[in-house]
């Protein structure tokens, strides 16, 4: 095949990427469901496919006992029944954008056939899947980086319930002070929770596990999941160990939290689009895409600050 060939075929395989603007729902949903299957935070958070730009999501529940000793023909007093207590979480969608530039020669040297399309998307949504990771973990609205200063993430949403590790390393007493933080009414089930950390206080985690003359030990060499109390602990790429005030580097943290309590919303206003540059022989690719990520609950958070990694 020759290579101008090759590029009338890339032109017409790109040409199928294209959505004439906005994705439609089908399309929208399916890019969605792309991005949880990456193995990010994203495949554990609760992910909700938002109709318009802001959204709220209504919470109704019950936080007292709603059981009362029962009397026959006694009807229960005004007093004695149960009131749920509602609210709202609002997502507001700020949007992000991505431009991948595909020069005539990569084409020509990487040529994937009608592959070519499924190839570029699946690249183009682990990368993608990665950043909004990023965004989601370590937004900031004060940040100096244009792109984390979108919305405010875990990290910086996470306040009710904070533990000061005061340059510790990881250890037992900290995962127990983490999560005696957090009201018992919301950890029923302790293995349905996550410790979500640095991957490097992950490793330090499953070594200090693995020094156990146990089996469990011998599981944590091998790479098994450890965990702290009954709950998982998982590390994050994007959870990044930062510098401390004093000076002091390589320090992190660890959020407690259910995984489905983090929700991201993504807009279905989803646009991808192509275009052909022939004078700098490139095909550009516009990827725009509107999320935002809230807690559900953000009592039911706790924060660990201060993680000295060793």
């Amino acid at each position: 095949m020759s290579n101008q060939q090759i590029i009338e075929k890339a032109t017409m395989t790109l040409a199928s990427l294209q959505t004439g603007g906005l994705m439609n729902p089908t399309q929208a949903s399916k890019f969605i469901r792309m991005l949880q299957e990456t193995p990010t935070i994203l495949k554990d958070s609760r992910v909700i496919p938002m109709d318009h730009d802001t959204q709220k999501i209504e919470k109704i529940g019950f936080g007292q006992r709603i059981l009362r000793p029962g009397q026959e023909d006694v009807a229960l007093t005004k007093e004695q029944r149960a009131v749920p207590t509602t609210s709202t979480v609002n997502l507001n969608a700020k949007e992000v954008i991505a431009e991948i530039n595909i020069t005539y020669d990569t084409l020509e040297n990487n040529i994937e056939g009608q592959s070519l399309k499924d190839t570029l998307m699946q690249q183009i949504v682990e990368r993608a899947a990665v950043d909004i990771e990023e965004l989601l973990v370590n937004g900031d609205k004060d940040s100096n980086d244009p792109f984390l200063a979108q919305i405010n993430g875990m990290r910086k949403n996470t306040k009710s319930h904070i533990v000061d590790a005061e340059l510790q390393p990881i250890s037992r007493g900290l995962f127990k002070r983490g999560y005696k933080a957090i009201p018992a009414k919301y950890i029923r089930v302790p293995q349905d929770y996550r410790f979500y950390t640095s991957p490097g206080n992950q490793i330090e985690w499953m070594d200090s596990v693995a020094d156990r003359q146990t089996g469990l030990g011998d599981s944590a060499v091998q790479g098994g999941r450890s965990s702290a109390f009954g709950v998982p602990v998982t590390g994050i790429a994007n959870m990044q160990p930062y510098e401390h005030s004093d000076g002091e580097t390589d320090v992190s943290e660890i959020i407690l939290t259910h995984p489905k309590n983090i929700i991201t919303g993504f807009s279905r206003n989803i646009r991808i689009e192509v275009d052909k540059d022939i004078r700098a022989r490139k095909f550009i690719i516009v990827l725009t895409a509107k999320l935002d990520s809230v807690y559900e609950e953000e009592d039911a958070v706790s924060k660990i600050i201060n993680v000295k990694e060793m």
